[in-house]
């Protein structure tokens, strides 16, 4: 498996983000502070999530998915498409209910070119906590089954995580 990265590229407001290869929880972070600013100014036009390059993505970073698409329609933007043609990888959306939030398709044409790699952010265990907590009440508000799969982690987190 290749080591996981985040890529982004943005075109008259449309932001793309392609994962590729082993996308996990210690990339959260950045993510996490990537979306802060983008949503600290204007709200994109659109938002398309590119996961055709991933081997694997961890609960964390699907939690950061759903962020975005509440943020989206926070701003009453057009719903996040996310573009996928990996059996597995489609497997595991539907069985978190991301298509409640999000249109999952497994074509469309994502120009490439222009990324940039979202810079890793350091993170101290406190700023990953908090990372790892919002993700994961995120996912929990799609089902029951995904309230019933994070209750305890959650609740352990809450309970180490620092107040924000």
């Amino acid at each position: 498996m290749e080591k996981g990265r985040i890529l982004h590229a943005s075109h008259d407001g449309i932001h793309v983000l392609r994962f590729v290869g082993d996308i996990r929880y210690t990339l959260g972070h950045s993510l996490d502070r990537f979306l802060e600013g983008l949503f600290a100014g204007p709200p994109p036009a659109g938002f398309v999530i590119d996961l055709t390059a991933t081997d694997s993505i961890d609960s964390t970073n699907l939690g950061l998915l759903v962020r975005i698409a509440r943020e989206m329609d926070n701003h009453s933007a057009p719903r996040v498409t996310i573009v996928s043609d990996r059996p597995d990888i489609n497997a595991l959306l539907a069985s978190m209910a991301l298509g409640k939030v999000f249109d999952i398709v497994s074509r469309a044409s994502v120009p490439a070119g222009g990324e940039q790699e979202l810079p890793r952010k350091d993170t101290d265990k406190e700023s990953l906590s908090r990372t790892l907590l919002k993700a994961h009440r995120a996912l929990m508000e799609l089902s029951e089954r995904n309230e019933e799969t994070f209750h305890d982690l959650v609740a352990k987190l809450e309970q180490t995580a620092p107040r924000s």
